[in-house]
Formats: structure tokens, sequence, C-alpha cells
């Protein structure tokens, strides 16, 4: 799964959602039908760990508000 910028998610990648105004962070790419059937989802996308909200699925199909990628967690 890519960001709309083209860079491949990653779990553990600073992002921003809501237009740049929430910080967060991926928690879990869910892309394979065994991963939506795991997280009872209806499709693909990411969870986000985002203050104030706790975890967040923001789904691959939302184009209008996309995910931002900020930076890539340092190993």
């Amino acid at each position: 799964m890519n960001y709309s910028s083209g860079e491949t998610v990653e779990i553990g990648d600073s992002v921003t959602l809501e237009y740049g105004k929430t910080p967060g962070v991926v928690y879990a790419v869910i892309e394979s039908p065994q991963q939506i059937n795991e997280w009872t989802l209806d499709e693909p996308g990411i969870m986000i760990e985002a203050e104030p909200f706790g975890l967040v699925f923001w789904p691959k199909s939302e184009t209008y508000d996309p995910v931002v990628f900020v930076a890539r967690k340092c190993t």
C-alpha cells in the first residue's frame, strides 16, 4: 500500500490525517483478505494510532482526505 505521494506505507511511519491537523503513527497495514478478516473490516487500509482518538482506521479508498506521510521511523 502506498501514500498518495508514492512512498510505501510502513508500520511506525509518522503521518498526519484530517488535512494535516492530527499527527499519528501507522500501527498496522491491512491489505490481505486474511488481515481484513482478522480486523473485522470491509476493505483494506491502515490503522493509525492518533491522539486523542486512539486507533483510527483509514480505508485505502479514502481519497478526499488522504493520510499524509511525514517521516519514516528510524531503526
